[in-house]
């Protein structure tokens, strides 16, 4: 006999337990709106002895405008789908959350 697949409370339960919170949901914007965009760029390459001192700035104003502008990018994306489709944006926000988050301060 086959088993039924779990509900979706079930799912958030088992891999949210206490419930999808607005943290879980904020660790999930933040890491979608950084994550594989043009910070994962500045992140990538070797280790520079100049990161260690904190005298030298570590990015340039326009590697930090083109941080900020994606963000903003990606976010309003997400909000435009929370408005438009509510729940492929809870799922995308759950998904995103359990795949790059789950080991974040809940």
């Amino acid at each position: 006999m086959a088993t039924s697949p779990e509900s979706l409370e079930e799912l958030i339960q088992k891999y949210y337990p206490g419930g999808f919170t607005v943290r879980d949901e904020a660790n999930a914007l933040v890491a979608w709106a950084f994550r594989n965009g043009p910070l994962e760029d500045l992140h990538a390459g070797a280790h520079s002895p100049l990161l260690e001192d904190k005298q030298y700035s570590r990015i340039t104003d326009e590697e930090m405008k083109e941080l900020m502008l994606n963000a903003c990018d990606q976010v309003e994306r997400l909000l435009k789908l929370k408005q438009d489709d509510p729940g492929e944006y809870w799922l995308k926000m759950m998904d995103y959350g359990f795949r790059y988050c789950r080991n974040w301060k809940r």
